[in-house]
């Protein structure tokens, strides 16, 4: 990465700058602000000299890859972040003083109009997390100070902005509009699971919707779907055209599956995400798949990981991945608080929570609440797990972890890795009906992998996604792989004479 120039008159680029992410062009023209090493911002002269740092992320912070020129050219302002904090900050060219011009944790992405107002994405207030709108607050040109408070602009769902801009005159305002969009699709296992024909569509509608289990007759699937606002929990048949909801409205809940009798629908439950930060206790929870009133098991230890922070000098919030401007990750079924339950006639189910950052695993029963303490595991935590059907070995992956799998025994057994050749970043796993193998998916920038991998390593390509491929979930009785895959829709839109 770096800054390059190039001559419009034909001659040969010429690189000014090694190192530099985003940059930003000052007014006039002689000068250039970018983003550069150790989680900082520098000038450097248009004609590349005299590079020096001006602004650094101070410890627990972080600074956005985006940042803009006052009018006057006389200031640069930044995005400060932490986990639960976001400002707009300035820094004076002349003085080096630093000063706040807006403090707002749900803001994003900004830009400086000509006309001295600021202009930024912020993202909904709850149950609307996912949503962002533009905003703009006017800015005294002098002190760098708001004046008044902020005006919305805008009144769009669904869609989160990034990478805002104005033009050298001021009279056009673009930024980039994407959504994200999660769709349910079941394939038929061949060849004994070693090919899946062509996967068809479970769901049609523009929501995230990730499956989590199947009914013990391999009918229908459990999933979980943002679609009235919050997480709830639906359930649909193969063949039926739309859903039916199991649990809804109110609380937050996800990652349902059957009991090992089928007595019990099992979920986790949360009342309040509190925005973008993590809770700090939920709870496991049961319903008759009748209906009828849901009724507590357990409290959990944390709430999974929802919408991720920009990684800051320290590291990311535990369980979150990093998107630049503030952008949040889609909906996910990944982190810890999360339970599997063995197939019958076994009757084990097992919960993992994540303490002072180990991932521990409990049992518990779907009446009688927790059991004892089963294992635990040391940092890097495992990204993703799933207990074996007889209830004898849990498998775990690390998205960043290289090409293995790791078994642990619940028997007695030593542990065991599965190396898989060619075929790194394993995201999700998850137990085939049988035992006898596992399906995983891989984080992959292009076409990213469905497989089937055999207790002895060896692997089977069964789908290409387009963008994210997460949650595969076999039928119980073996015949059918349920799983998600995430689209992205993404678009620059310009708008005129922005006032």
């Amino acid at each position: 990465m770096g800054i390059w120039v190039f001559p419009l008159d034909g001659a040969a680029p010429r690189k000014l700058v090694d190192g530099a992410d985003a940059a930003a062009l000052s007014p006039d023209d002689s000068q250039i602000a970018y983003f550069g090493g150790g989680d900082a911002i520098w000038l450097v002269s248009a004609s590349g000299e005299r590079a020096r740092r001006i602004v650094a992320a101070p410890p627990g912070y972080s600074l956005d890859v985006g940042f803009a020129w006052s009018p006057d050219g006389r200031r640069v302002a930044y995005g400060k972040r932490k986990p639960d904090d976001f400002s707009i900050e300035s820094y004076h060219l002349d003085s080096g003083q630093t000063s706040v011009i807006l403090s707002d944790p749900r803001g994003a992405s900004f830009c400086w109009l000509r006309n001295g107002r600021i202009v930024y994405a912020r993202h909904e207030e709850p149950p609307n997390e996912t949503s962002d709108n533009l905003w703009d607050i006017r800015v005294d040109p002098r002190t760098a100070r708001a004046r008044g408070k902020p005006r919305r602009l805008s009144n769009w769902g669904g869609y989160l902005f990034d990478n805002l801009s104005t033009d050298a005159g001021g009279a056009r305002l673009s930024f980039g509009r994407r959504r994200f969009r999660s769709t349910v699709y079941v394939g038929e296992l061949e060849a004994g699971g070693a090919r899946l024909s062509t996967p068809r569509r479970l769901t049609f509608d523009e929501w995230m919707n990730w499956p989590t289990g199947w009914s013990h007759d391999s009918q229908s699937v459990l999933f979980t779907s943002d679609r009235g606002g919050r997480l709830d929990i639906f359930r649909q048949d193969v063949q039926a055209p739309a859903p039916l909801g199991i649990v809804t409205g109110g609380e937050e809940r996800r990652d349902a599956r059957f009991s090992p009798d089928g007595r019990w629908i099992l979920y986790l439950s949360s009342s309040d995400t509190e925005g973008r930060r993590r809770a700090a206790e939920g709870r496991l929870m049961r319903i008759a798949p009748g209906g009828g009133a849901p009724q507590p098991v357990l409290l959990v230890a944390g709430y999974p990981a929802r919408f991720p922070s920009r990684v800051g000098p320290e590291g990311a919030e535990p369980g979150t991945l990093a998107l630049p401007g503030g952008l949040w990750w889609p909906t996910t079924m990944l982190d810890n608080p999360r339970f599997r339950c063995s197939s019958a006639p076994e009757t084990l189910c097992v919960l993992s929570e994540e303490i002072q950052n180990q991932a521990i695993f409990t049992a518990f029963d779907p009446v009688e609440g927790r059991k004892g303490e089963l294992a635990r595991i040391g940092a890097p935590l495992p990204d993703s797990w799933d207990l074996s059907p007889n209830g004898q070995w849990i498998a775990l992956s690390w998205k960043w972890g290289g090409s293995r799998i790791r078994l642990i025994s619940l028997a007695g057994q030593p542990p065991r890795d599965i190396s898989l050749d060619g075929w790194n970043n394993i995201e999700c796993v998850a137990w085939a009906a049988d035992g006898n193998a596992l399906f995983a998916t891989s984080w992959a920038s292009k076409d990213p992998p469905l497989l089937r991998i055999s207790l002895n390593g060896e692997v089977k390509l069964l789908h290409k996604g387009l963008f994210h491929v997460e949650n595969p979930v076999p039928s119980p009785n073996g015949r059918y792989l349920a799983f998600g895959e995430n689209t992205m829709e993404s678009n620059v839109w310009v708008v005129q004479n922005p006032r």
